[in-house]
Protein backbone atom coordinates (compact mmCIF):
# COMPACT_ATOMS: atom_id res chain seq x y z
CA UNK A 1 0.00 0.00 0.00
CA UNK A 2 2.84 2.41 0.80
CA UNK A 3 4.35 1.86 -2.70
CA UNK A 4 1.04 2.83 -4.27
CA UNK A 5 1.04 6.05 -2.25
CA UNK A 6 4.66 6.81 -3.29
CA UNK A 7 3.76 6.08 -6.91
CA UNK A 8 0.77 8.46 -6.78
CA UNK A 9 2.87 11.19 -5.16
CA UNK A 10 5.58 10.82 -7.84
CA UNK A 11 3.02 10.93 -10.66
CA UNK A 12 1.33 14.02 -9.22
CA UNK A 13 4.71 15.70 -8.71
CA UNK A 14 5.81 15.00 -12.28
CA UNK A 15 2.49 16.28 -13.62
CA UNK A 16 2.79 19.52 -11.67
CA UNK A 17 6.41 19.94 -12.76
CA UNK A 18 5.47 19.41 -16.42
CA UNK A 19 2.66 21.96 -16.21
CA UNK A 20 4.92 24.54 -14.61
CA UNK A 21 7.43 24.24 -17.48
CA UNK A 22 4.90 24.43 -20.28
CA UNK A 23 4.95 27.61 -22.34
CA UNK A 24 1.97 29.68 -21.47
CA UNK A 25 0.36 31.68 -24.23
CA UNK A 26 -1.63 34.75 -23.41
CA UNK A 27 -4.86 34.86 -25.43
CA UNK A 28 -4.80 37.75 -27.86
CA UNK A 29 -1.05 38.27 -27.54
CA UNK A 30 0.82 38.69 -30.78
CA UNK A 31 3.74 36.57 -31.69
CA UNK A 32 6.88 38.49 -32.56
CA UNK A 33 7.31 39.15 -36.24
CA UNK A 34 10.17 37.81 -38.19
CA UNK A 35 12.71 40.48 -39.06
CA UNK A 36 12.65 41.76 -42.60
CA UNK A 37 15.14 40.15 -44.95
CA UNK A 38 18.34 42.11 -45.44
CA UNK A 39 18.27 44.78 -48.08
CA UNK A 40 20.89 45.18 -50.73
CA UNK A 41 23.22 48.15 -50.19
CA UNK A 42 24.62 50.32 -52.97
CA UNK A 43 27.55 52.72 -52.81
CA UNK A 44 26.75 56.28 -53.80
CA UNK A 45 28.35 57.02 -57.14
CA UNK A 46 29.37 60.50 -55.87
CA UNK A 47 30.60 60.03 -52.26
CA UNK A 48 30.76 56.25 -51.76
CA UNK A 49 28.37 56.12 -48.81
CA UNK A 50 26.45 52.85 -48.76
CA UNK A 51 22.69 53.31 -48.98
CA UNK A 52 19.88 50.74 -48.79
CA UNK A 53 18.29 49.98 -52.12
CA UNK A 54 14.93 51.44 -51.06
CA UNK A 55 16.52 54.84 -50.27
CA UNK A 56 18.74 55.15 -53.35
CA UNK A 57 18.22 57.89 -55.89
CA UNK A 58 18.87 56.44 -59.30
CA UNK A 59 20.23 58.46 -62.20
CA UNK A 60 20.71 56.20 -65.15
CA UNK A 61 22.31 53.03 -63.86
CA UNK A 62 24.15 54.79 -61.00
CA UNK A 63 22.85 54.87 -57.42
CA UNK A 64 23.18 58.04 -55.30
CA UNK A 65 22.55 58.68 -51.62
CA UNK A 66 20.53 61.88 -52.22
CA UNK A 67 19.13 64.03 -54.97
CA UNK A 68 21.93 66.57 -54.51
CA UNK A 69 24.58 63.98 -55.29
CA UNK A 70 22.50 62.68 -58.20
CA UNK A 71 22.38 66.24 -59.56
CA UNK A 72 26.15 66.69 -59.10
CA UNK A 73 26.84 63.32 -60.69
Amino acid sequence: MKYLLVFVVVIVGLTLLKKSHQHREIPGARKPRKPAPPEHMYACHHCGVHVPQSRCVWKGDNPYCCTEHARLG
